[in-house]
């Protein structure tokens, strides 16, 4: 978190939690750092009513924040959902739920837990649609919206180190079934992804790659800021 600051005294931080294991890991990891600056931790669980079981597990990572001693707020997307470009519109609906949240309750910072392979997996589908710099340099870790500051504590972690974290503190996370389902980009990347480490395209050199852009796309931003 330091690379993100500063943070007022007593930070107050709103953690997205979805229940997946990227998500839990950060919510205990930022359960310990405010505690230790007398902080305040708000986990937020947006349900989107995509399946029918969503509801059920959106209580459930509630009853499991509330066990860890964090408190805990349901988000629902309601409405007419779209039939097209679902994942990307579902994803748009959390941020604006998350961010409208922190909004009306005052907080600053908006956690959420991307990290290296998302950032690999990123890069690879902004390339496959041509994107430019902006795309190429993916996720940064520090980003402002007009409600909150959004932070990304974890891009530089694997997420097989934060599934050894919960594994070592007895912890269960639900599997997004969507994460495989072919249908969807994302999901297609991630199967790609051992035939490109063969080719010496692994997580950890797309990320480092991803890095590198933003790197030149922050210089430019403040070549744009000083003009």
């Amino acid at each position: 978190m330091a690379p993100l600051g500063p943070f007022e005294p007593a930070p107050r931080i709103a953690v997205g939690l979805s229940g997946g294991a990227d998500s839990l890991a950060l919510a205990v990891l930022l359960r310990g750092w405010t505690r230790r600056r007398r902080g305040r931790l708000t986990a937020l669980t947006v349900d989107h009513g995509l399946r029918p079981e969503a509801a059920a597990e959106a209580r459930a990572v509630g009853r499991q924040a509330r066990a860890l001693g964090i408190e805990h707020r349901l988000l629902r997307w309601d409405g007419a959902k779209p039939h097209g470009n679902l994942q990307a519109e579902a994803r748009r609906a959390r941020r604006a739920l998350l961010l409208g949240w922190c909004e009306a309750a005052g907080v600053l910072h908006l956690a959420l837990a991307h990290q290296r392979d998302d950032q690999a997996e990123t890069l690879l589908l902004n390339l496959a649609r041509g994107s430019g710099l902006d795309g190429l340099a993916a996720m940064a870790p520090l980003s402002e919206a007009a409600e909150a500051r959004i932070l990304r504590p974890l891009l530089g972690v694997p997420r097989s180190r934060l599934e050894a974290l919960l594994r070592r503190r007895g912890l269960a996370w639900i599997e997004d079934p969507s994460n495989r389902d072919p249908r969807f980009g994302r999901a297609r990347m991630r199967r790609a992804l051992p035939a490109l480490a063969d080719g010496g395209l692994g997580r950890d050199r797309l990320a480092a790659a991803a890095g590198h852009l933003a790197r030149a796309r922050a210089a430019l931003e403040g070549e744009v800021a000083a003009l």
